[in-house]
């Protein structure tokens, strides 16, 4: 699907459009591959981080129990808590009466003592820290840090599998390569109009041959197994703090075998 965000246009990139697409993508794979299992692969963004909207979130909860803080799902406490008898136990995050339970009662559910904590720091505490406020307290266990995005809870629910990639390390991921394959192959066709645009986008978009995509993901594997590999190789940085001078030459070491070809052949059709 392709849109054309704008005032008179689609509507702007969003997590439901994202999830409507990979329910199509699902839909589209388990046609073609049946009793198959699709491993989706996407980077760190906003989108693809966006929790439900009863979420385990303990900056947005309160004090005290009841007044203006959203609502949330009931969990169980994880066994990492530090009091072992409440290890494993169900927890409601409201009241009989429906109010939305605050800070203290749920921390002290949990057996901690937050007489003298305040509730939470300002300006917001770095992640880093563990227990300066009763929201990074509840923030950091783990319930609340190991929760599933929405977009995860699709796949997994279809029975597929997810994984999420590094921030800041887009040479991970092969469609970053095929992105800049069909910008350079469209900036190279002479348009006149924006429906000229239009069209040569779509054009090459579909023109990056197979062989080609293959070729992008041995590059991104090649990557990944160069920084499993720095560890033993002796190399005082991974291969993704290094430079590219650095990095060539690590690959030119004796006993380095390239499992592709890095040679990526540009598009012809301009």
């Amino acid at each position: 699907e392709i849109i054309y965000p704008g005032a008179n246009g689609d509507a702007w990139w969003n997590t439901e459009q994202l999830l409507k697409q990979v329910k199509r993508a699902i839909e589209i794979f388990e046609a073609a591959h049946p009793d198959c299992i699709a491993l989706f692969i996407f980077d760190q963004s906003s989108a693809h981080a966006l929790l439900p909207p009863d979420a385990l979130k303990a900056f947005e909860m309160n004090k005290s129990n009841g007044g203006k803080q959203w609502k949330q799902r009931d969990t169980v406490i994880p066994n990492t808590n530090p009091t072992v008898e409440h290890r494993g136990k169900p927890q409601k995050m409201c009241l009989p009466n429906g109010q939305p339970k605050g800070l203290q009662q749920v921390l002290e559910e949990r057996g901690f003592n937050v007489w003298k904590l305040q509730v939470k720091c300002s300006p917001i505490c770095p992640w880093e820290n563990e227990d300066c406020c009763m929201a990074r307290l509840l923030s950091k266990q783990d319930d609340f840090t190991n929760q599933p995005s929405m977009l995860e809870t699709l796949i997994k629910d279809a029975g597929h599998e997810c994984i999420f990639l590094p921030k800041f390390h887009c040479e991970l991921n092969p469609i970053e390569m095929y992105w800049d394959w069909c910008k350079y192959c469209y900036r190279e066709v002479k348009k006149s109009t924006f429906e000229e645009a239009k069209r040569c986008g779509v054009q090459q978009l579909d023109a990056c041959p197979t062989e080609v995509i293959c070729r992008f993901i041995n590059c991104s594997w090649q990557f990944m197994l160069l920084n499993l590999d720095h560890v033993t190789s002796g190399l005082t940085k991974p291969p993704c703090c290094l430079g590219s001078a650095q990095l060539k030459e690590n690959m030119t070491k004796p006993g380095f075998e390239p499992r592709t070809s890095w040679h990526i052949p540009r598009c012809s059709n301009h």
